[in-house]
């Protein structure tokens, strides 16, 4: 099968992600002021970010570029930020390329999301545990940055020299990341309490999948 393909899948693995997440954090969304815009910029942002292999190579010059022009504290943040969105992608390639081989007779044609024990099934038989857990990790410390972000004051003038850097090695999409990212913060009056309710959340559910699946003859 070809990558145009395995992209549409990988695609319906990040809808069927965001569609999960969007049932587990329902309280939020729906309840809390400022979370309503959390599911899209998941979506965009963090698990589907287009043209893989460029952006890859363009977000590791940005890294390196920055780490001449602005703070070290800044930069490892980004850093942590750019590791992020390259391990979702892998992951959910991972669990498309698992998708393609062994359920595709079990999702229809053209459909956006599938069913989540599919995704499950797969999360399982590639062992992402660890690193659906150092994923858990980066999201809350990103979610932090960000929202320490939106608390500068003179957030354009940081936001400045990372900017240009950006427009030099063509890393554009991950400064539009950051500024979503604080943009949606502004409307959150804490962002700590999610945090914490994220965290515990995640790692319950990737323990719930274990205990599901562990004996389970694949």
């Amino acid at each position: 099968m070809n990558q145009n393909h395995l992209d549409r899948v990988k695609q319906v693995v990040v809808n069927t992600i965001i569609a999960r997440l969007e049932i587990t954090y329902e309280d939020y969304i729906k309840q809390v002021k400022g979370f309503e815009n959390i599911p899209e910029f998941f979506r965009v942002h963090l698990y589907a970010p287009a043209n893989k292999e460029e952006r890859d190579e363009a977000l590791n010059n940005l890294y390196e570029k920055l780490k001449s022009i602005v703070g070290q504290d800044l930069v490892e943040n980004i850093n942590k930020l750019i590791i992020l969105i390259e391990l979702s992608d892998q992951l959910d390639y991972e669990i498309a390329k698992i998708v393609q081989t062994q359920f595709l007779e079990k999702i229809e044609v053209n459909q956006s999301i599938m069913p989540l024990e599919i995704f499950e099934q797969s999360l399982h038989l590639l062992n992402q545990y660890e690193q659906r857990k150092k994923q858990i990790e980066l999201i809350c410390e990103s979610l932090s940055f960000f929202f320490a972000l939106s608390k500068i004051p003179l957030i354009k003038l940081v936001m400045a020299p990372i900017k240009v850097a950006a427009s030099i090695v063509n890393a554009n999409s991950l400064v539009d990341t950051m500024e979503e990212g604080y943009r949606i913060s502004r409307g959150i009056k804490d962002i700590k309490p999610f945090i914490i309710d994220f965290k515990q959340r995640e790692l319950s559910y990737l323990d719930s999948i274990l205990e599901k699946y562990k004996y389970k003859v694949t």
